[in-house]
């Protein structure tokens, strides 16, 4: 019986051998094997075809659509490009080797599995596509955010004693870092056609709008000084420093230097030579007088109650205002310094016709109408100065300089006080300061007129030394109209105040 059963199994297996010979021993040349029917590379139908027209179907697809427009809309605008431009790229391969494993590999019941389906459906297979990052983000910083605008302010100006203000307009930006995630998850979730995304853009709001500086329109402080009898130079120092201060506007938060906005006092500048205060002494330099200016608008500053964060005295007392009501700049040294702590804008106005300097600020008045205030300086101390009389043996009798400034030594303090409804409710003390003395020093001569040589005293030809006509006449210089001096800070004399007392 096993005999049997062998001798049938070798007869089957002689026969089957014998029935496959002819194709070992004269084999065919072979082609290329097609892909079976109802297969797919993502949207492209690649069933009966061979590898290599499969791959030149699922490349043409690609191509077609990295080539066709990308667009990327802007708010109201439109930026286009295409996914070519942004580094797409695709794994035709990878779609084609799964495609040639389908129903020959894996478990007997997936491989039968995946036959039905193909039989009697579809397999759709993914081709592995991505786009370069880098170039993403290029083309947004480049191209999208090109199209960002900024913000312009509302503007503000007073003319004929009326404030005219200018429309604002907002801007756009682009959230970068959003767009460029919107483009990568737009092109991961698919690809097609004409594809469109929309760029993540911000509104930017101005820095001053219309609304905010229509607000300006309320009185909070002013203050006037007289400087008509000051001489030419002066007078051009005190317009040219206070024209850089007109109209300048201050929002919430904001602070100004009095000594940075009016630039150095140098003549390219615009400011011309007067007196000012040098080391007890006067000089002429640059800028002479400028600290009228900052005096001036520090009183203004105060009456509209804007916080001050630096003030100094002079070295010595000023004529055109009260002790303790003055404030000195000098480079480097001395300045002016404010800030706007209201909540809402303050505009600055200057004028200076020749005779009387005035500074204004004007704002939205955010105290109540029953509550005044006023300042108040009080002298604690005050010193004349002694007479400086020197005799000379080299000049002759009724000859005589001078040098130097008379000013007292004083000590004072200001004082703010608040009124309600008429009625005193406070008294603070801003501030105590001490100014230095100074004496103008006298020369005489001694020497008896009998040694006067022939021609006139000091040998100038008939010349009287005590002319007032004779610019080489010694004796008292002429009043400037500036006996506190300006002090300047752009002239050559590091020790110098801006045109008004000795740096200190």
């Amino acid at each position: 019986m096993k005999f049997r059963h062998l001798l049938t199994g070798t007869l089957l297996c002689m026969s089957l051998f014998a029935f496959q010979a002819p194709v070992f021993a004269a084999p065919a040349e072979q082609k290329e094997e097609s892909i079976a029917e109802g297969v797919y590379a993502g949207e492209v139908n690649i069933g009966g075809m061979s590898k290599t027209k499969a791959k030149e179907a699922v490349d043409s697809y690609h191509q077609e659509i990295a080539s066709s427009p990308f667009t990327v809309t802007v708010d109201s605008k439109t930026v286009e490009t295409t996914l070519a431009n942004l580094g797409l790229s695709w794994d035709s391969e990878n779609a084609l080797a799964q495609a040639d494993r389908l129903g020959k590999s894996g478990p007997i019941l997936q491989r039968y599995k995946t036959l039905m389906d193909m039989k009697y459906g579809h397999v759709i297979l993914d081709v592995p596509y991505q786009i370069d990052e880098a170039k993403v983000r290029d083309f947004v910083a480049n191209q999208i955010a090109s199209l960002d605008t900024e913000p312009k302010d509302a503007t503000i100006t007073r003319k004929n004693g009326e404030f005219i203000v200018t429309e604002h307009t907002t801007g756009l930006s682009t959230d970068q870092e959003t767009t460029v995630n919107t483009i990568l998850s737009s092109v991961k979730e698919g690809l097609s056609a004409n594809m469109q995304v929309a760029a993540e853009v911000k509104v930017t709001q101005p820095a001053k709008t219309y609304e905010e500086l229509s607000l300006v329109r309320n009185k909070l402080g002013t203050f006037s000084t007289d400087y008509s009898d000051s001489v030419s130079g002066r007078k051009t120092n005190i317009s040219v420093a206070s024209g850089r201060l007109n109209g300048k506007l201050l929002m919430p938060g904001e602070s100004l230097s009095v000594s940075q906005t009016i630039l150095p006092r140098e003549p390219e500048n615009g400011y011309e030579k007067a007196t000012q205060y040098k080391d007890g002494d006067t000089e002429e330099a640059y800028g002479g007088g400028v600290c009228q200016v900052s005096t001036t608008l520090y009183n203004a500053l105060l009456r509209a109650e804007l916080k001050i964060t630096s003030r100094s005295p002079h070295s010595m007392v000023v004529s055109y205002v009260p002790y303790s009501m003055d404030a000195a700049i000098a480079a480097g040294s001395k300045d002016l310094v404010f800030e706007n702590n209201l909540e809402h804008p303050v505009y600055l106005a200057a004028s200076a016709d020749g005779s009387t300097l005035t500074f204004t600020l004007y704002g939205a008045e955010y105290r109540p109408s029953n509550r005044k205030i006023d300042f108040k300086s009080t002298t604690v101390s005050k010193k004349d100065p002694e007479p400086k009389i020197i005799y000379d043996a080299n000049m002759y009798e009724g000859e005589q300089t001078s040098t130097g400034t008379n000013k007292p030594e004083v000590k004072a303090y200001l004082e703010k006080i608040v009124y309600e409804d008429g009625k005193e409710v406070s008294r603070t003390k801003l501030h105590t300061d001490s100014y230095s003395g100074a004496s103008k020093t006298t020369v005489m001569g001694t020497k008896p007129k009998d040694d006067v040589p022939v021609g006139g005293v000091g040998g100038v030809g008939g010349q009287n030394p005590t002319d007032p006509t004779n610019p080489n006449t010694p004796g008292d210089s002429p009043d400037t109209g500036n006996n506190d001096a300006p002090d300047t800070g752009g002239n050559n004399t590091p020790g110098g105040e801006e045109g008004e007392s000795t740096q200190e």
